[in-house]
């Protein structure tokens, strides 16, 4: 399945509203300063993606790990709109294969399909 992923936005409230409420699926992103690094956090999917992408804000994160990545690092995120739930959950799964992000804590139970992740 071809994605048609957003650049990478900062993940602040300015940079959610440009998200309209679509579903699909996101990655969290933290920028390594030292290292001059990007990394994948945490990857999700949601049937509302700014809602979603609303609840990772600084304030409203839930997730401690992801709560330390932006307390830490400047953060972002990457998004693609996909509509149906089990295209959502494999493409999920791809991209927690894919990525190993350090904050996930569950994937869905489906098999992972192929995407591109650029």
């Amino acid at each position: 399945m071809k994605l048609n992923w957003t650049e990478r936005i900062s993940l602040t409230q300015s940079g959610v509203n440009r998200i309209k409420a679509v579903a699909g699926v996101y990655r969290l992103i933290y920028y390594n300063r030292s290292e001059d690094k990007y990394y994948i956090s945490y990857v999700g999917q949601a049937e509302d993606l700014n809602d979603r992408l609303t609840k990772h804000l600084p304030g409203n994160e839930t997730n401690k790990c992801c709560e330390r990545y932006l307390n830490n690092y400047i953060c972002y995120f990457r998004a693609a709109a996909i509509s149906r739930q089990v295209d959502r959950d494999g493409a999920e799964v791809a991209l927690y294969n894919h990525f190993k992000p350090s904050c996930v804590d569950r994937i869905p139970d489906a098999e992972p399909i192929d995407i591109n992740f650029e």
